[in-house]
């Protein structure tokens, strides 16, 4: 028969799995919704992809320049790669409680995200939150 102490020891043990285990679906989820955002946005100059910024705390409010500047979509993979870099970086630095968020502030995101590019559909922001949250139902976290 176990004793109150060991139950103590078994209980605090798995609350500490559990942690551990919903800390790791969060970052693997953010790295899915990061993944799914840059991969999806349509590539001219490469400028919309490169801002997507995930950052922990806060929202990013600041724009950068291309990763590797281009016309006419020839940079998107470098674009790509550059922010999924940079994404995978601050994710894997999270600790505990802290919140990730994925921002893009280029003033003409919402147009692409509206349609406005033949390069992808319409609303394809959500449709890459949806593919992130699917990922959250997937997860076993204990």
């Amino acid at each position: 028969m176990a004793s109150f102490s060991q139950f103590g020891k078994n209980m605090k043990r798995r609350a500490s799995d559990a942690e551990r285990n919903v800390d790791k679906v969060i970052r693997e989820v953010a790295l899915i919704a990061d993944r799914e955002l840059v991969l999806q946005t349509p590539v001219d100059t490469g400028r919309a992809r490169s801002n997507w910024i995930v950052t922990i705390g806060r929202p990013s409010t600041e724009v950068i320049s291309p990763y590797s500047p281009g016309s006419k979509g020839s940079s998107g993979s470098e674009n790509a790669n550059a922010a999924i870099a940079q994404g995978s970086l601050v994710i894997a630095q999270r600790r505990s409680g802290e919140d990730i968020s994925i921002s893009n502030n280029v003033p003409y995101i919402g147009l692409l995200n509206q349609g406005s590019s033949a390069q992808a559909p319409a609303q394809f922001v959500q449709a890459a939150v949806q593919r992130a949250v699917a990922a959250v139902r997937k997860a076993r976290v204990l």
